[in-house]
């Protein structure tokens, strides 16, 4: 059995899982809830170190769990590492956390290969990436007690022609197979300004996710070098809710990780959001 090997427990989250569980319970204790109604379709979260963007990414998991839990987690990231092709799933049969083993929905892939020709089995894309990694605890938390599987997908070119081309091809593969899913699109914003200028250039991001206006959102990462690292799995997962006809989205929180080291000089920006 192939087995996805967790490659930061320790370094963004603990790795033991009684201090793990225990972690991921303080954040949850954090985190306030929205007072609204409907199934979440997709959500935008941080992928930092838990202590800088864990309580950030629990305002979007909180309200999946207020819903009908899925049958498969789509969890789109970006590429960190410069392995991988253009979009790239992994052939695991399993991804490994602390909290245990998640089965990889392989089902799905093989549909998604079968129809869209930018996606490519690449497991080093995988192995040392953690912007869909520190995801996974989280959603083994939330779906205790629920089966679940995941579809990890690192979409290294993140040009929005093919964001948009992924987004119709999830979209058909979710109808083909009747799979209730969320997307996760797994992103920080921007990366080591001060802390008013990141709010500045946050604010921008955060306009257009609420608009689901990705045109704009790639207009003013271009025209203002916003350093947001998954812009193309946010521009995916819009795309995607639109055909899904969900056009509610909403920001639930922004922070930076001035918060959590005091340093406000060198920040990066942290959003949770949801699309229902």
């Amino acid at each position: 059995m192939m087995i996805r090997k967790s490659c930061v427990d320790g370094l963004f989250y603990e790795a033991n899982p009684i201090l793990l569980r225990e972690e991921i319970e303080d954040m949850f204790s954090h985190v306030g809830g929205e007072d609204s109604r409907g199934d979440v379709v997709a959500g935008i979260v941080p992928h930092a170190g838990y202590v800088y963007s864990g309580k950030t990414a629990c305002y979007t998991f909180k309200e999946i769990m207020k819903g009908k839990l899925p049958d498969t987690f789509i969890v789109l990231g970006p590429n960190h590492t410069g392995r991988g092709t253009m979009i790239d799933v992994c052939d695991f049969e399993k991804w490994e956390t602390p909290l245990g083993l998640v089965n990889v929905d392989r089902e799905f892939i093989g549909e998604l290969l079968n129809i869209d020709s930018n996606v490519y089995i690449d497991n080093n894309a995988h192995v040392r990436e953690h912007s869909i990694e520190v995801e996974v605890p989280l959603i083994q938390y939330i779906c205790e007690g629920h089966d679940f599987k995941i579809v990890p997908i690192v979409v290294s070119q993140q040009i929005p022609s093919l964001c948009e081309s992924l987004a119709k091809s999830l979209d058909t593969v979710v109808r083909k197979l009747n799979r209730k899913c969320v997307i996760l699109a797994s992103t920080d914003l921007t990366h080591y300004e001060d802390e008013e200028t990141a709010n500045f250039l946050d604010n921008k991001v955060i306009d257009s996710v609420n608009s689901m206006d990705m045109k704009r959102l790639v207009k003013d990462i271009i025209e203002y070098d916003i350093t947001m690292c998954g812009y193309g799995p946010v521009i995916t997962a819009t795309t995607y809710c639109k055909l899904q006809n969900a056009n509610s989205p909403k920001v639930l929180n922004h922070t930076t990780s001035g918060e959590a080291s005091g340093d406000y000089d060198s920040v990066v920006g942290y959003m949770s959001a949801i699309i229902k």
